[in-house]
């Protein structure tokens, strides 16, 4: 392998893959300190991370598409540009949390009653998503913060903001949750007032770096940067919709079984997210190495780009298919301090080692589409399987209402991004 280029790859994936990797973890801790509490509030935290992630995640254009461009931005030094580029994503931000905490706020029962969850569980996930729902601005903010920031190549700095977040909020969780005792409340509390901290410090490490972009006197149209930014956000604001609702939808459903199926779902998936940030990490590296690529007018097809980003990965998603057959049911009774184990089948095992297989790929190609600026590939690709993945989903259980199904489907939605992204990074 080229060791220029693996270097190059190393230092812009490893601060992303660490960042990754402290989300899910402090994911966890939440689970295990809602576990210590009971059930009712671990089935609880699963509802409202579900809920507040659809949210979050229809939003997620604020980095994806950020990325790229700013890359392409500060690669042709059009300065001029990208400070307006940052400014308005900037005021974008914080505008769409503060809309999105108001409509969660008043419309927070109507979502959760759609889990139909017992009373007790209704009034705690509606506790916990409210507290949760006051850091909204600030964790879009630190989004596009961070964002900006790797499209810049200062990875790093999305590592740091994740640390600053991961430390304050299992601090919180165990004070606030635990001592205080305010229970699911005092977990959501612990995640907005880490994200208000993480927030202040990702924009201001930002504000200082841009004070070394060059006086230029290029030329920027505003009106086609604005349209430019509303573009790729439409893009990949409706791919995220239908993303987040069948993930959703996969939860809902089983909560729909037992309180005790929606615990162990939201904890298989809590697993699935720490399992895929290996290969994510590669995957968001990619938006700012293969932007940078092209933007020099280089081909992606057939460089050495494209071959050491299919090894990475093709060994990431072997170790973790291995990796997960055999400790899934482990980490489950682990994380959630009941004995939730003794629901998982071994197809279920199965199926979640088939996931992360497939899934390490599907989200590789996510990555280098939206270098390739094929966002509306991109969201395509996502869109529909997510829509097919949901019919087939309703089929099946149909047939045998069990989790397995849900698994299954999974991996069939991922299968269509996985083949669908492998045709269009190639015809680029």
């Amino acid at each position: 392998m080229n060791k220029v280029l693996t270097k190059d790859i190393w230092q812009n994936t490893h601060p992303i893959l660490l960042w990754l990797l402290l989300e899910p973890i402090v994911g966890l801790i939440d689970s295990r300190v809602a576990g210590l509490i009971d059930l009712n509030t671990l089935s609880a935290i699963g509802i409202g991370e579900t809920i507040y992630f659809v949210f979050i995640w229809i939003f997620v254009f604020l980095a994806y598409g950020t990325t790229p461009l700013v890359s392409s931005f500060n690669t042709k030094k059009e300065f001029n540009s990208l400070n307006f580029f940052i400014d308005f994503g900037t005021k974008a931000a914080i505008i769409l949390g503060t809309v999105s905490f108001v409509v969660l706020f008043f419309t927070n029962e109507f979502f959760i009653n759609l889990f139909k969850p017992t009373l007790s569980v209704s009034v705690l996930s509606s506790d916990y998503l409210v507290f949760r729902c006051l850091g909204l601005p600030f964790y879009l903010l630190n989004m596009y913060s961070t964002a900006v920031l790797r499209g810049l190549k200062y990875p790093k700095i999305t590592l740091y903001s994740s640390l600053v977040v991961s430390v304050l909020n299992i601090l919180f969780s165990l004070f606030f949750g635990l001592y205080l005792g305010f229970g699911a409340a005092g977990i959501g509390l612990a995640s907005s007032l880490s994200f208000f901290v993480a927030s202040i410090y990702s924009s201001k490490i930002l504000s200082t770096k841009r004070k070394k972009f060059e006086n230029t006197t290029d030329f920027f149209d505003k009106r086609f940067l604005v349209n430019k930014f509303f573009s790729i956000g439409l893009f990949i604001f409706v791919r995220s919709f239908f993303l987040t609702g069948f993930m959703a939808y996969l939860r809902n459903r089983s909560s729909i079984m037992s309180m005790e199926e929606i615990a162990l779902q939201h904890v298989l998936l809590q697993i699935w997210s720490l399992g895929y940030v290996f290969v994510d990490s590669v995957a968001i590296a990619s938006q700012t190495l293969v932007s940078e690529l092209v933007s020099k007018k280089e081909n992606f097809e057939k460089s050495e780009l494209q071959l050491h980003l299919f090894k990475i990965t093709g060994i990431l998603s072997t170790v973790l298919f291995f990796l997960s057959f055999f400790i899934v049911s482990i980490l489950v009774d682990v994380i959630s301090g009941q004995n939730l184990s003794q629901f998982i089948s071994r197809n279920v095992e199965v199926y979640f080692a088939i996931s992360l297989l497939i899934g390490c790929f599907a989200f590789l190609w996510d990555g280098v589409l939206l270098g390739l600026d094929k966002s509306k590939e991109f969201s395509i690709i996502t869109i529909l399987s997510s829509i097919l993945g949901g019919i087939l989903c309703n089929a099946l259980l149909t047939y045998s209402n069990t989790i397995e199904m849900l698994w299954v489907s999974l991996n069939f939605s991922l299968i269509i991004r996985c083949v669908l992204g492998f045709y269009f990074q190639r015809n680029s």
